[in-house]
Formats: structure tokens, sequence, C-alpha cells
């Protein structure tokens, strides 16, 4: 593809100017209505005085743009991505800034998620971070920079908080409210459909949710789409692999008020997702290389994620206290299951079953990999407004949570010449586990106040927060014990603080500044595993003085809101120690496997920085037209070898333009764009190579919809208008694609593709 037809510093000047317009303009018409958000202060606050970068992406928004997934909500954030593992296993994590996996709190109604796991390069296993259906949020709410003030680890990069919708918001001033909606997409043939019901019983209110999706593998921009299984199988195949998928989400919520005072709100999730691949490209190892799995002949995939959450909210409102204003509790319990079941059958293999030694034998083999995580726990927040020497917002609390963690391996391998089965595979014996059973418990204190000054043009907000982490292992009868090597327990605590301050230097514009700190402390895994491979003769061990991650962020900007038009100029440099990584370490060293090809173990690296700047703006010329755009670059580098970050998205564009000439029909078009990917760290991709270098791309997507009776609306939507074969950055890079591989459409994304649905609201 050519190069974009417009030069950066131009479009940031262009941008910089639609974000920033005079200031007359905004003084026009009543005052807009302000977004509210709660995930940034943990305390309801409007984005235009938050001294950082907050987006949300709301109801309206999924709707009108027809949200199949959440990386689809998220492709307007053009400083966000999530990296999917188009093979697989999809989406699993959230990457802000260059900053992504178990660095990014991710919450689901104020409940974090489970770890993520990623996929090896045999493709096997993983565990994504699961959240709700698209069509059960109310709002995301996406918060940059270290959140560790407010929320204590693994808020490093960012926070993400996904808000489900409550009574209220389905009832609308109704006594009840049932509804539901069926849709169809295109990219994946797929269908999803939505029931809902909701009463008002007066103090007492409620909803059920149940949503269902089922579908097939995303199309690719493949180039040979009539030939889809043409040498089908392993590098060469350019077709996406064969999937089906079903889903089914059940959501409920019970809203008790006792009186003006005391408020109670239990919440019950479940959600179930199957997903069955044939995995006709495993690897993109070269098949010169000693470890290019060159025996799987067909890998079938059966996959499996439950998640099931319980939570009760407690809200206090006193009529007469000195501490608080406000008393918010929450109890909770998530549990997550993830396995992974696959059928590989490896041909012309050594007689032990190798995945790459050649042989004259040939053998099935079964394997099943668990993991599961609870997680349990409480927080409590309190606000006091108070005009103790001068107007102030306080907000303090206490977190405490415990997770425990616990995994399972088992396989079994069939001789299908002679029958005969075997539960040891390369010299282990099944079932077994890397790390015995576990549990992490956390403990967090913090308090924030908000200061205000010169009749609230002022504003300074201090943070800090105290945390104390403990892992424990237990007992375990799957846990054998390697010599050289033992689970271990490992504590620690941290203090982080923030500090931001925000200045109206006239009315709607805002300047501001933040200083931000983030920690994560190392894992159980990290911290306790051991993984052997046999058949490629290289294995992973713990680390268990892992010293935590810790970010320290400065941003600056203006922010612009107005009756008309608005926007955000936001420039950021972070500085991240200590990073956890899984790394080749030499034979001297004494966590070295002994007789092993290579030991990988997880160690902390000395410092990575990541800077960029931010644009974002909004024009309403006409009550009728609402025009948006944003644009986002970062740069990142490994200060110990002065060599980039491969998880640092390029240059990226996002516009939109929306039409309502009335109250019951919308139109809808978007354009997303990213530069070419140029700097890449190749090191890592072995001798003489280098990586897939995503080039630049502009896909343009229109949708529309018609309200046309008070109780039905029907959406369509046209993506990818213009047929662009393009790749996306991250997920290339997850996959460690060559520049050398032969068919490199496999990780294409749709080429144009529809979606219509159909809602009603009784």
């Amino acid at each position: 593809m050519p190069p974009l037809p417009f030069r950066p510093r131009r479009l940031a000047l262009a941008l910089a100017a639609f974000a920033l317009p005079p200031a007359p303009a905004l003084a026009d018409g009543a005052a807009p209505l302000k977004e509210v958000v709660v995930t940034a202060t943990r305390s309801q606050q409007a984005t235009d005085l938050i001294p950082g970068t907050v987006t949300t992406v709301d109801r309206d928004d999924l709707d009108r743009r027809g949200t199949r997934t959440i990386a689809d909500a998220l492709a307007d954030e053009p400083d966000v991505a999530m990296p999917a593992d188009t093979r697989r296993f999809g989406s699993g994590n959230i990457n802000i800034r260059g900053i992504e996996d178990n660095r990014v709190l991710m919450l689901i109604d104020g409940v974090r998620s489970a770890d993520f796991r990623s996929p090896g390069t045999t493709n096997y296993d993983a565990s994504n971070r699961d959240v709700p259906d698209p069509d059960f949020l109310k709002r995301i709410e996406i918060v940059r920079g270290p959140g560790s003030s407010l929320y204590g680890s693994d808020a490093l990069g960012g926070v993400v908080g996904f808000l489900t919708l409550d009574p209220d918001d389905l009832l609308k001033g109704r006594p009840y409210a049932v509804g539901g909606k069926a849709a169809y997409f295109s990219a994946d043939r797929s269908t999803s459909q939505l029931g809902y019901g909701a009463i008002d019983g007066g103090d007492l209110k409620g909803l059920l949710m149940v949503s269902h999706r089922s579908g097939h593998e995303i199309e690719n921009k493949s180039d040979s789409p009539d030939k889809p299984y043409l040498n089908g199988s392993g590098m060469l195949r350019s077709s996406a692999n064969p999937q089906d998928y079903d889903t089914t989400d059940i959501l409920a919520k019970l809203a008790y008020r006792l009186n003006a005072n005391h408020r109670f709100k239990l919440t019950l999730e479940n959600r179930d997702t199957e997903v069955k691949t044939d995995v006709r490209r495993v690897s993109n190892v070269s098949p010169g290389s000693p470890n290019n799995l060159s025996r799987i002949t067909r890998n079938l995939g059966d996959d499996s994620i439950a998640r099931n959450r319980v939570a009760l909210d407690y809200d206090w409102l006193p009529t007469n206290t000195a501490l608080f204003d406000r008393l918010g509790l929450k109890l909770y319990t998530q549990t997550q299951e993830t396995t992974n079941r696959n059928k590989v059958w490896r041909t012309n293999t050594s007689a032990s079953c190798s995945a790459s030694t050649p042989g004259a034998a040939n053998c099935l083999l079964d394997q099943r990999f668990d993991f599961e995580q609870t997680r349990s726990g409480a927080s409590l927040v309190m606000e006091k407004e108070a005009t103790w020497l001068t107007p102030q917002s306080i907000t303090w609390g206490a977190d405490w949570m415990r997770a425990r963690t616990a995994e399972k391996k088992d396989a079994t391998w069939t001789n299908l010449a002679t029958g005969v089965q075997n539960k040891t595979l390369l010299g282990d014996s099944y079932p077994s586990t890397d790390y015995p059973k576990g549990h992490a418990d956390s403990l967090g204190l913090f308090a924030q106040d908000e200061l205000r000054f010169l009749d609230n043009r002022l504003r300074l907000t201090p943070g800090i927060r105290y945390d104390h982490y403990s892992l424990t292992p237990e007992s375990d009868p799957l846990y054998v014990t390697k010599p050289g090597y033992r689970a271990v327990d490992k504590s620690g605590s941290k203090v982080s603080s923030k500090f931001a301050a925000s200045f109206e230097v006239m009315q709607g514009w805002n300047v501001y500044g933040q200083y931000a700190e983030g920690f994560r402390p190392p894992n159980y895994q990290e911290v306790n595993r051991f993984f052997y491979n046999g058949s490629q003769n290289y294995g992973s061990v713990g680390n268990p003085n892992l010293e935590p991650e810790t970010s320290k962020s400065v941003e600056l900007g203006l922010k612009v809101a107005g009756a008309t038009a608005g926007g955000q100029v936001a420039v950021f440099h972070n500085r991240y120690r200590n990073f956890i990584d899984n790394i080749k370490i030499s034979a001297s060293n004494p966590a070295y496997i002994p007789g092993s090809a290579a030991t990988y173990q997880y160690q902390n690296l000395s410092q990575v920085t990541i800077r960029g700047f931010e644009l974002r703006g909004y024009w309403q010329p006409l009550k009728e037209l609402r025009l948006n755009g944003a644009f986002a670059y970062a740069s990142g580098t490994d200060q110990d070898t002065d060599r980039p970050i491969n998880s640092i998205e390029p240059r990226r564009l996002t516009l939109s333009a929306q039409w309502t000439p009335t109250a019951t029909v919308g139109l809808e078009a978007r354009f997303r764009a990213a530069w070419r990917k140029d700097r890449v760290d190749d090191s890592s991709a072995g001798t003489g190579q280098a990586y897939f270098r995503t080039p630049g791309y502009g896909v343009t997507d229109l949708s529309a919809y018609w309200q046309f009776h008070k109780t039905a609306r029907i959406n369509v939507a046209v993506n990818n208008l213009f047929d662009k074969k393009y790749w996306l950055w991250n997920d290339v890079r997850r996959s460690g694609l060559l520049a050398s591989d032969q068919a490199p459409e496999f990780y294409t994304q749709p080429g144009r593709n529809a979606m219509v649905s159909l809602a009603l609201d009784f």
C-alpha cells in the first residue's frame, strides 16, 4: 500500500487547530452535558475536570456502530489496542500506550479480571481476560497512565472499567421494560441474540439479561479465497483457520432501597464460551528450524472459558457524620476456569511422539490444560465534601483480595500402529502441573484529596496508597519438586503516590499536569513456575528474587470543553523499571536447567521509557452534525539495549462524522488509519531474520440506524467499505511473523463486511 496521503506534522497541526477552537465560540449556546466517569477517581467526576486522559465508549456508541467484540468497541481509540492471536485464541488483553497484559488493570463493575496467560509458539494453551458481552455494557472507561495510587497493583499502564447496565438504565422511568435484539455479522458469519427484562417495584428493582452468540472464524484477505485449503497446513496457509464458537452470558441484578440512606445491589453473572478450532496453521517457524513443529499434521483445539461473578454492593448516605458523605462497600467473588484441549496428529515422528524430530512412528496426542483463578475480596470507599481551609473532595478507603490460582496438565498419546497408550511424553508423566496451587493476598489503603482554590479554578489533587502483598504455595499432589527448584513464599509492600493540578485559564479551558506512580508485583506463576519441553529441549523457570515492576509517569495537557467544540492535547513521558520478562539465560546461571539447549527465566529488566503525544477534538457546526478526531503517537525504548519496544502501536488516526437529521434517523462515517510500522527490534527474530513490518492503511466504515417505531430500531453497518487489505501491528507482533513469511495474508483483517440488527424495547 502506498504511504498515507498526509504528513504527520501537518496532520498534528490541523488536529490541534481542530481540537482548540477560538474561545468565544465556546461561550455561545447552552453549556454541554458533562460526561461523568467513576473509574478515574473511584468517585463520580466530569471528564473535562480530570487532570489526565480519560475517554469513554458508551451504550449509544456501541449500538450505533453495531459492536461485535470489545476489540471493535475500542477500535476508535488510537492509543489503545487489543492484540489478538488470530491462529486460535483471539483477543485476550488490552494495550494502552504500549503497555499490556497484566500491566493494565481491567475491572468489571469494580471487580478485577483474571490474569492473562499468553499462548506460546505451539499455540496449545492460553487464558484470556474474560469480560461481559458488549450488549450488557453501559459504558467502557479508559484511564491512561499509572493508577496505583487508587487501585494498587497491576495499574501500571492504565485502568479499563467495564460498567454493566443497571435496572434504571433499562427502565428509563417506566414501571417495567422488556426487549431484545438480534444481529448478524458477516465478518465471522455470526449471529447474536439478546433478551432482557427489568421491573420497578418501588424500593426493589431488578433486571435479567441473557445473550447468546455463535459464529465461525473471522475471515481475512487471503490471496486465494476460492481455494482456501490448497496447501492448507503449516506456514503456507493464508486462509483463516476454521473455527466455530458459542457464547452464553447471563446477568442478573437486584437493587433494594431500604430508605433514603441505605441501598443494596446484588449482581450475578455467568458467562460460558466454547471455541473449536482446526488449527491448520500452528506456527510461523521456518521448516529448516529444529523447532519447526513439522511432525504435526493436524491439531484440533477445543477451548472453553467459564466465568462466574457474585457481588454485593452497599451504599450508605448518612445525614449527619463528620467522617463521610457516602460510604460504599463491595463484597465479591469471581472465578474464571479456562480449559484448553488438543487432539494432535503427529506423523513420521520419533518413537516418543515428538512434534519436531522425524522418525517412522505415527501417533495421536490428547492434551488438556486447566487454569483456574478465583478472586475474592472487599472494597471500601468513602467520600467527603469538606470546607476545611478550602473546598475539597476527599476519597479514601481500603481494598483486600485473595487470588487463588491452580493449573493442571494432562496428556495421553497413542501409537497408531500398535494402539499402545502412554501417559509419559518426552520424559514428563501426566497429570502434572508447572507450579503448585497457591494464593496471593493483597491489602491496600488509599487516600486522595482534591483541593479547590480561586473559585474552583485551581484544583490540586494529591493521592497516596500503601499496598502489602504475599504469595503462598499450597499442598498439591500433582506438583513434583524438581532437584534445585521448589515453590517459595514471597511478600513485599509498596507505596504509590500521585500529584495532579489543573487550572481554568478561561471558561472551559483547563491546563493540567499530573505525576503518577504504578507498580505490579510478580505473580504466582512468575515466581514458582517450572516447565521443561523434552521434545524441543528447552524450559522456563520462575524466579523467587523478582522485584515489583514500577512506573513513574508525567503528563501535561490542555482540555477545552464547549457547547459546539472542544478537545484535548496531551504530552506524556513514562518510565518503567524492573520490567518482568521471560528471557533466555546463560548456562552459567544457577537456575539453568541442566542438559537443556535453552532455559528461560522471568527476570527484571532495568528501565523502559515510553513517551508520546495525543490530540483529540470535536466540532458540532450544525445541530445535526458532529465531527470527531483523534491522533496518537508513542515511542518506546529499552534503556539497557537502546532497542525499540515492539508493543508500541504505530502512529494512528481516527476520524468520524455523525449526522442525525431527526430523532429517529442517524448516519455515521468513520475513518481509521495507521502509519507503516518502522521502528522494530529484530533481535529475537533469529539470525539474519527480521519481523514483518505492517504497511500503513486507511479504512472507512459506514453505519446507520432507523427508529421506525417507538419500540423498534434497525441498525446496519458496512465495515472496510473499500475492501482494503491491511494488518494490525499488535496482532502480527504477537504471532512473531517474519518478513520472509510466504503467506502473511493469514494475519490480515477482514475485507468488506456487513452487520444488521433489529432491537425491540417495550
